[in-house]
This record gives structure tokens, sequence and C-alpha cells, in this order.
């Protein structure tokens, strides 16, 4: 099951959830609340997963140029209407009657009180939704919660990602294509990034970083297959870039593991920092990636922490002095066993 199809699935199992405590209180003042509330949840559960699924499919790249307003008013008035609908329908299946669909009031359900609640609660719950999709995957929980309110220290694994020659591309076909382009090559490598459980930190122009937690990242080695995959999507892909854009993306990637610093920071914008040597380190092994003329290095201490996935070799670079930095650290860089580049 792919990344984003499980997280429909968990998003979907939620919403079952909340649609049947939501069903039972929109249906309070009939005495069939409790069943309604079930199955009014699986009603509006199914409808909505399939809507999800919708947007996933053929109407994604249209959908997601639009403006934040947009999409919020679009899926709140989608889930409000299967909310409204699921719990008139459930009572219908069960009393065997299209009465509480074009009577609602017979039955005592009162219109005008459900489709308040109905487009209350799915403002609510896309609103949150979009949030934490503005603000990325856990972060939204970890800001509510105040996890990093105080910095803690955190092991961590980095990989800095960085476009192969983005300058020459962005002189080449000008700033709002080169916008264009990078917001594809985001979006393409969005599935491998969820399958191996790793988190974007932050876009740095035409540069990503990716971290996991150590015992996350070092699992089944995550964080170097998230690489390859990466490189197998926008392979994929390629003749789809050569169309629109007349090249095709590739990254420099760079791979680190060590303590890192995690706290909020800021006021009138706030956001979940990452800081320490740790980070300093991976941006450093980056330039050493341009210098070395390699596509993917990783230090000898991130290296220790995994297994290497099958097919992929590691080749000592030696101990390498890193700019900025009075240590040397040993790096190998690393490849697919039959010769294909890593990114």
């Amino acid at each position: 099951m792919r990344a984003k199809t499980r997280l429909i699935a968990r998003r979907t199992a939620v919403i079952v959830a909340a649609s049947a405590a939501f069903g039972a209180i929109a249906s309070w003042q009939n005495e069939t609340g409790p069943v309604v509330g079930v199955v009014a949840g699986i009603l509006i559960g199914a409808a909505i997963s399939g809507f999800e699924i919708l947007l996933q499919g053929p109407w994604a790249p249209t959908v997601r140029r639009w403006p934040v307003v947009l999409l919020l008013l679009f899926r709140t008035a989608v889930y409000g209407a299967a909310f409204f609908v699921g719990v008139h329908a459930s009572v219908a299946l069960l009393v065997w009657s299209w009465d509480p669909i074009l009577h609602p009031t017979r039955l005592r359900l009162l219109s005008n009180y459900t489709v308040a609640i109905s487009f209350a609660f799915a403002f609510a719950i896309n609103f949150a939704l979009i949030l934490g999709r503005l603000l990325g995957p856990g972060v939204m929980v970890a800001l509510f919660t105040g996890r990093y309110n105080r910095p803690r220290e955190e092991q961590r694994i980095v990989l800095f990602m960085d476009l192969r020659d983005s300058t020459q591309l962005a002189e080449r076909v000008g700033d709002e294509r080169f916008h264009r382009f990078l917001n594809q090559v985001f979006w393409d490598i969005t599935d491998p990034v969820l399958e191996s459980g790793g988190q974007i930190y932050r876009y740095v122009g035409d540069e990503v970083i990716l971290t996991w937690p150590v015992q996350s990242g070092v699992r089944n080695a995550r964080c170097v297959e998230c690489v390859f995959a990466i490189a197998d999507v926008l392979a994929v892909r390629r003749e789809n870039y050569q169309k629109d854009f007349g090249t095709e993306p590739r990254f420099r990637a760079a791979l680190h593991a060590g303590p890192l610093i995690v706290g909020e920071m800021g006021d009138l914008k706030r956001e979940i920092v990452m800081l320490g040597d740790t980070m300093n380190t991976t941006a450093r092994i980056e330039n050493v990636c341009r210098m070395k003329e390699k596509d993917i290095i990783a230090s000898a201490s991130a290296l220790r922490l995994l297994a290497l996935p099958a097919g992929v070799s590691a080749e000592s670079l030696g101990v390498v002095p890193l700019r900025g930095k009075t240590s040397e650290m040993e790096l190998f860089a690393l490849a697919r066993g039959d010769g294909q580049s890593a990114a």
C-alpha cells in the first residue's frame, strides 16, 4: 500500500470515528441515535474516502493550484454535504423510508440544526487538515502540544539534497518556469519521503532538507533507500520534465547523523527549528559532493548505524577535510551495484 494511501486510510478511520460521534449528536432527539451514529459514520467515511482518493487522482494537478481559501471552502462544502446527507441517509436505511431525507422533521431531525453543525464540523476538520499540510506532518501537533516549547536534544539523521545545475536552468527558463519546475520536483518526491518515514524539514531554494529520528531512519536503511527511490520516481517522469522544461532533475545528496537541538523559535512567525553541528556538517558534506563529483556521500558515523540495502555499495573517500571545520571526517560515496547513480 502506497504511503499516501495509508495516510488517507488513517485519516478516513479518524473521520469515520468522528462521524459516528457526529451522527449520534446530530440525531440525539431520535430514539435510534446511537445506531444512527454508527451507520452515519460508515456512510460518511465511505463518501469522504472516495473524495480523498479522487483528489489524489487526475484532479490533483488542478486542485493543488487553487488558493488555500478556495480549497478550504471546496473541501468544507463536500465534507459538510457528506455529513448532512450521511445522517439522514442512515435514518432512511434504518426505517426503510425516504421520509428522513424528503421530510426530515417527521422524525424530529432538525434540518437547520443538522446543516449548521454539519458544515461547522466540516470547516473545523478541513481547517486542521490544511493547517497541518501548511506546517508539515506532525509539526502542528508538536506546536499545539508544546512538545518543543523548551528546546530538547534529539538524535537525528539528516539528508541534504541539492538540485544539480539549477543556476543554469533558472537563467535559461526564467524565474517563473523555474519555480514551476522546482514545485513539480518537490511534489514528485513526496511519495518516497512518506514511504521512508522521513520529514521534510525545510526547502531552501533548490535544496530540500529531510530528517528522521535515528531509530526510524536506520530501520531497513530507509534514509538511504529514500535517495534511490527519489531517483527512480524522477527517472519515471523524465520525459515529462524534458517536454515541459527541456531538462530533467538530478540531485546531489549528503547524509549524516548526530545530535540536534530541536525547539520552537520566533514570535510573529513561529516554527520548530533544528540547530547543531550535525546540520552544519551535513551542509559541508554536500560541498564535498561537488568537489568529488559524487551523487551521494554519507558520513562514516551515519553508516555505522545501519546496514546498507542490497545492491548499494559504499566507496571510501578516506578522511576528508570539511570547509570551515577544524576536524576531518571519514566519508563514503554510495552507489547502486549496477553502476547507476543515486540521483
